[in-house]
């Protein structure tokens, strides 16, 4: 009989599973952010563009101590990693209440939030896949999906406490992110004696360090892939209310409907691209991936009414959804587990790559005069990108890269 849902290790490494989830839930923070711009604006006396850099700061210190933190889970238990970095992280939040110039802003929420979510993020995204060596990717789907649902309540909770307390409201935000990450954080651990594994295959013990990855040609073309598909997605995504509004003619307040529309896309798109990641492999689910995220940049192009732009905005949003999902299975897979967390930190800057120069794509090739066509230079910068990408996933196919595999074979 077969009693691997019934031992004890099954029990752990759900209740991990679980704290991962709540965790990675309260990283996808920059949500709430959006609804406090306007309050932070008149806070700080900087201009709306003064204060949008928060985010990107936030994304850089994000990527960067990614990496610290990733080498640190190389070495040794997660668990003080998810008390620091959920200090750090609601920490930053908190006193992004009292921040009445802009340089406290970029402090507050900018270094020190972005920095404890670095610290927090990949640790227990890859602690959890070590738990799960024989389906990562349905495991990196569903703990994604989290930082999908996230901005769904955090941007309405956000909203709310905006409105009743103007930029307190972080105070409790900030409160509420330390008081959920140490309630779970104590659960983290690695997998790390042969009991702990018992009845699931063991995680691999090999692998190229960081300096041997950075040496090889892959590295550099899952870099470019990855940032090439984020870019896609984010240069579109980002400016969605703006697009929903200049191409349909619609207000404010109906354009916001789309941006639930794709949260709920990117979610579900998730859940799909984890399973896919075990029936078919890495690079062959990205593949399928950029194809739809074509699709999904030509409908929305040609989209004149709202049902049309709905549909094909779902396709984009479930397309771009599935990319966070890939990459740090492909990761592990191509360069070994061994060093999987430094590794994957390293390979986290195509994201922040892509988040960066995405919005200022779209934003620089977009046309005023041209009225409700005013964007169409931007899907076709953006469908040319992720052309670009296709080629270079192919040729990664060609050398065998990110095959499907079964667990005993990673």
């Amino acid at each position: 009989m077969d009693t691997t849902q019934t031992t004890p290790v099954s029990g752990h490494r759900r209740l991990i599973f679980t704290a991962a989830f709540i965790i990675i839930f309260c990283c996808s923070a920059s949500a709430a952010f959006s609804v406090f711009a306007d309050t932070l604006v008149k806070a700080t006396s900087a201009t709306a563009s003064q204060v949008a850099l928060t985010l990107t700061i936030y994304q850089f210190f994000m990527a960067a101590f990614g990496i610290i933190s990733g080498r640190i889970i190389d070495h040794s238990s997660p668990k003080k990693l998810m008390y620091v970095g959920g200090f750090i992280f609601g920490l930053g939040w908190f006193l992004g209440a009292f921040a009445h110039n802009i340089w406290f802003l970029y402090f507050s929420i900018g270094i020190l939030a972005g920095s404890g979510n670095g610290l927090l993020y990949n640790p227990s995204l890859l602690t959890t896949l070590k738990w799960f060596p024989e389906k990562r990717g349905t495991i990196s789907g569903l703990l994604l999906g989290a930082a999908s649902l996230g901005p769904l309540v955090l941007a309405k909770a956000g909203a709310w406490l905006c409105d009743t307390m103007g930029a307190n409201g972080l105070m409790p935000i900030g409160i509420a992110y330390l008081a959920l990450i140490w309630l779970v954080g104590w659960l983290m651990a690695s997998p790390e004696t042969p009991a702990e594994t018992k009845n699931h295959p063991a995680p691999a013990t090999t692998g190229k360090s960081p300096k041997e990855m950075m040496g090889s040609l892959n590295f550099w073309l899952l870099l470019l892939l990855f940032a090439i598909a984020c870019t896609a997605g984010i240069m579109l995504i980002g400016s969605l209310s703006s697009i929903a509004q200049v191409q349909l003619q619609l207000t404010p307040i109906v354009a916001a409907n789309f941006v639930v529309v794709n949260t709920l896309a990117n979610f579900f798109g998730r859940m799909i691209t984890g399973r896919a990641v075990d029936k078919l492999g890495e690079t062959q689910t990205l593949l399928i991936i950029l194809c739809l995220t074509i699709i999904g940049l030509a409908g929305l192009r040609f989209a004149e009414n709202v049902a049309v732009f709905t549909l094909f905005l779902i396709i984009l949003g479930a397309s771009f959804g599935g990319v966070l999902v890939v990459f740090p299975t492909l990761t592990g897979k191509t360069f070994g587990q061994k060093f999987s967390g430094t590794n994957y930190g390293i390979m986290f800057f195509g994201y922040a790559i892509g988040a960066l120069i995405g919005p200022q794509i779209a934003t620089l090739s977009m046309s005023q005069s041209a009225g409700t066509h005013a964007y169409h230079g931007s899907y076709l910068v953006a469908i040319g990108v992720a052309v670009v990408g296709i080629l270079i996933d192919l040729y990664l196919m060609h050398q065998g890269i990110g095959k499907h595999t079964t667990a005993a074979e990673d």
